[in-house]
């Protein structure tokens, strides 16, 4: 009788196909071929000629762990959550489990529900890289750690902004390709300050104009409209704007998933 192997799910962008070969690759050393590791865009992952959806959709359905790259790229493409959608409801049935694993330059904060509710680890972090793998041994009840070197992987990974970005992710409409591009997280901010807070803040002391309609007075703040209207990356609002508000002496009053009221302090 042939014993299934368990299935670990590695859910990531195209773009992302380096990274999760390395940690293919690592897996298969620590459970020395135990388990099976799905990751459709390895080669060999995919049997020619199968069918790409139903090959996911089976192996999402065995998998006892799935491990949910979060870059640059995946967190704005829609197959991930998909991946996680359908992987939740067993976690929470304790058949499963989810590992969200981020890319250095993902801040912890900047996770979206639902995977802001789990312990996520950081792959530009040594020890995160090893208590994964450890974790995962612990929820199989067998693998290798034996000279495991956290920061052995972490220096086969490849610098996120030299990866080539893949076609199908920029035909799926995650990338965002606005006036914007490329801007740090500190000149966002700045954005964020001169094009709506500063300018909200000079209507809001304007002797001459209603004070009603404004932030300062309780307004309800939508992060998407406010990222459409400036023409800003996805998220930016709802990563920054609380920060960049507090320079006007703003608090969250009462904050939502996708919106936020301040009150000013006196």
């Amino acid at each position: 009788m042939k014993i299934e192997k368990p299935v670990i799910f590695v859910s990531h962008a195209a773009t992302d196909k380096p990274i999760a070969e390395i940690l293919k690759a690592e897996i298969d050393r620590v459970f020395a071929n135990g388990v099976y590791v799905f990751a459709s865009s390895v080669p060999g992952v995919m049997k020619p000629g199968s069918d790409w959806l139903n090959n996911v959709k089976e192996n999402l359905d065995k998998a006892k762990a799935v491990v949910v790259l979060i870059t640059p790229v995946s967190i704005n493409r829609p197959w991930i959550w998909f991946e996680v959608g359908a992987s939740w409801s067993k976690m929470i049935e304790g058949k499963g489990r989810i590992y969200p694993l981020c890319a250095p330059e993902i801040e912890f904060s900047e996770l979206p529900e639902p995977l802001s509710r789990l312990q996520a680890l950081s792959l530009g972090k040594a020890e995160h890289i090893k208590l994964f793998f450890q974790t995962l041994c612990d929820q199989f009840g067998f693998g290798n750690m034996k000279g495991f070197k956290g920061s052995a992987i972490k220096s086969r990974l490849p610098k996120y902004k030299e990866l080539k970005l893949d076609s199908k992710d920029l035909y799926t409409g995650t990338i965002y390709t606005g006036p914007y591009e490329g801007y740090s997280r500190d000149e966002l901010k700045e954005v964020l300050d001169e094009e709506f807070l500063y300018k909200e803040h000079c209507h809001y002391t304007n002797y001459y104009t209603h004070r009603d309609n404004s932030i300062f007075m309780g307004k309800l703040i939508h992060y998407r409209k406010l990222d459409e209207k400036l023409k800003l990356p996805p998220r930016t609002s709802k990563k920054y704007l609380k920060e960049v508000a507090r320079r006007y002496d703003l608090e969250p009053d009462k904050e939502w998933e996708n919106s936020i009221r301040f009150f000013l302090e006196k």
